[in-house]
């Protein structure tokens, strides 16, 4: 009993802690844009086209795409898909190309590739038709966009599109 006693003033305090007046945020501080698309998010024209001739599908500015997907078709053997994310390598050249979307995920390993003159290059990652490309295609086959990341680098996230899912249908049929 005497400890309940004792710690009567404790509680009370708590109480008036607990009722104290909270400032809040505006509703309108934390919004996030409706048109949200990763590390590329403030351009304009950011969009999936189609290159028939290539059977490929890429994303971003049509001068300068940010990320790709192909069908290679290879005269012997099974077709393969190939992934290129347009990112300065960086040291290591090895990593994890995840894809996050339509509650699926899936993963594929992944190489820089620096260009001849040492100036540039890309991340490129070329998987033969199996389980891992169908993997791959699962987290593209819904209306929600998707995200695509490296390890250690800042992730893309790409809308939903028809583009991406033809490239697979063409490679995977």
């Amino acid at each position: 009993m005497w400890r309940l006693i004792a710690l009567s003033p404790m509680f009370g305090v708590l109480l008036l802690l607990a009722c104290g007046r909270q400032d809040t945020a505006a509703d309108n501080a934390v919004a996030i844009p409706d048109k949200l698309a990763g590390d590329v998010a403030a351009s304009v024209g950011l969009r999936w086209t189609y290159q028939a001739a290539d059977r490929a599908a890429l994303f971003g500015p049509p001068s300068s795409p940010a990320f790709s997907i192909q069908c290679n078709r290879q005269r012997e053997g099974d077709n393969q898909l190939v992934f290129v994310r347009y990112l300065q390598p960086t040291d290591g050249g090895r990593g994890t190309l995840g894809f996050k979307g339509n509650g699926h995920v899936a993963s594929v390993p992944i190489a820089a590739v620096t260009n001849p003159d040492g100036i540039g290059g890309q991340w490129r990652a070329a998987v033969s038709v199996g389980d891992i490309a169908r993997d791959v295609a699962e987290t593209f086959s819904g209306p929600a966009p998707v995200n695509v990341s490296i390890t250690g680098l800042p992730a893309l996230v790409v809308p939903a599109s028809s583009e991406p899912r033809r490239v697979f249908a063409e490679c995977l049929g």
